[in-house]
């Protein structure tokens, strides 16, 4: 399984200079600086790579899907739905390989959904819900048969639209999984989470001791991580220190720095719901 521990090269929408001028300048400059090669995907409708991107579990192998999520099925959602075969038959994108090398599945996903935890993937059952038409065993079988690895379903909270699993947890390597503060939210799904969660992780919460937790909180879990470089949203907050200790505590052998990150964090999204990071080949090498 590729984790993001193991990605060199990243990628963000060709959008992301326009709709998030000073994040994108600080993102650009700290990669620069690590000598991470980036690039800037065409043909995109929003700036969401995460979601609609072939997610990437071998070095020669992609998985690709249905990218009809139902939160984009009115009239506005759809004017931003992307269609990646689009996105990678771009010729200045250089990827049509990936395409070559994705195995497409019979289901409606979005990479948001998917975390990548070694030998795990942690998906949210909101996935059942966006494929009613097929039983539970067979949305299970068609998954673990893409990935080649166990899929472990966490709860989906139907107040959370998306039913994203990156905004709830992430790998921390080692057998070890971050969780976000999402006591703070609603305790009895975080007791849910936690249960599923440490029947196979290690999991390291995220808390913050402040007076009041600022309902964007929850953004810090979504970090964007490439090799050992991860970078963490700063919203303005007291609590962004706070996010930043925790994180480097629990990945020590990674370089932590902070991201001002509230552009795309108003928009309903952050760090890694903006990227496509993978393990880049030769030719994708910039």
């Amino acid at each position: 399984m590729i984790t993001d521990n193991l990605t060199t090269a990243v990628y963000f929408s060709d959008l992301l200079p326009k709709k998030c001028p000073t994040l994108n300048q600080h993102i650009a400059e700290v990669l620069e600086a690590n000598r991470i090669p980036y690039a800037y995907l065409s043909e995109t409708k929003d700036i969401w790579c995460r979601d609609f991107m072939p997610i990437q579990i071998a070095e020669d192998r992609f998985v690709s899907y249905k990218y009809t999520p139902g939160y984009l099925q009115d009239k506005t959602g759809l004017r931003l739905q992307t269609n990646p075969e689009a996105v990678l038959q771009t010729s200045q994108n250089r990827l049509t390989h990936v395409l070559q090398n994705a195995v497409t599945i019979d289901l409606v996903l979005d990479g948001g959904n998917v975390v990548k935890c070694n030998n795990t993937i942690v998906m949210t059952e909101k996935v059942f819900a966006e494929n009613r038409n097929k039983s539970i065993n067979e949305v299970d079988r068609i998954l673990k048969d893409a990935f080649r690895c166990d899929v472990l379903y966490l709860p989906w909270d139907h107040q959370e639209t998306f039913g994203h699993s990156d905004g709830i947890v992430h790998y921390a390597g080692e057998g070890k999984v971050l969780i976000t503060n999402y006591g703070d939210i609603s305790p009895r799904y975080y007791n849910r989470f936690r249960i599923a969660l440490e029947k196979h992780f290690e999991v390291i919460p995220l808390y913050y001791k402040t007076k009041k937790i600022h309902a964007r909180s929850w953004a810090y879990i979504n970090f964007l991580q490439v090799g050992k470089l991860i970078l963490v949203p700063q919203l303005g907050l007291e609590e962004d220190e706070q996010a930043l200790e925790q994180i480097s505590n629990a990945m020590p052998d990674c370089e932590v720095l902070g991201i001002p990150a509230l552009e795309a964090v108003r928009r309903g999204g952050a760090l890694n719901c903006i990227s496509w990071n993978i393990k880049a080949s030769n030719r994708e090498k910039h």
